[in-house]
């Protein structure tokens, strides 16, 4: 419920994973402020699913190495300014912040980020949640999953 207040716009995208100290850094930040009393995070990670490829009539199937991200940068940027206001005026959140990798993401490395920080659990959680789904359903982003095999399948979001 933030009233008229504009918020800054943001470039959500990193090339490449991100750093675990990004995430503590950006936490730490937060640790003076009064007025906070609940952070809540969630932490997207790439997975070695087994999966079956697309090459060789979609007969080989093999565990994910990496998945490769494209997105329509600045089309997903003002989507994701869309999402940000619909959070902050549907719950009291103090600070939101958005992070999704691009490029070339191992198994096991950290690729998508959202952080919500407010005087209340609750409000954090359920302004996580939404702004992870949202970003899911709505950002044109893209993932190829690369298969130890050498194929490729593309990635689809549920």
């Amino acid at each position: 419920m933030s009233g008229t207040k504009t918020h800054k716009k943001r470039d959500i995208f990193t090339e490449g994973p991100i750093d675990p100290t990004f995430i503590a850094e950006s936490i730490a930040k937060h640790s003076t402020r009064q007025d906070i009393g609940a952070h809540e995070i969630f932490l997207g990670q790439v997975r070695a699913d087994k999966v079956v490829g697309g090459g060789r009539g979609g007969r080989s199937s093999a565990p994910t190495t990496a998945i490769e991200y494209t997105a329509y940068r600045d089309m997903a940027n003002e989507q994701m300014i869309a999402i940000r206001e619909e959070a902050f005026a549907r719950w009291p959140i103090i600070c939101l912040h958005v992070h999704h990798s691009q490029g070339v993401i191992k198994a096991g490395e950290l690729c998508f980020f959202v952080f919500a920080s407010s005087a209340h659990r609750q409000t954090a959680r359920e302004a996580v949640a939404f702004v992870t789904d949202e970003v899911k359903k709505r950002l044109p982003i893209f993932g190829k999953e690369i298969l130890e095999d050498g194929e490729h399948v593309w990635k689809r979001n549920s």
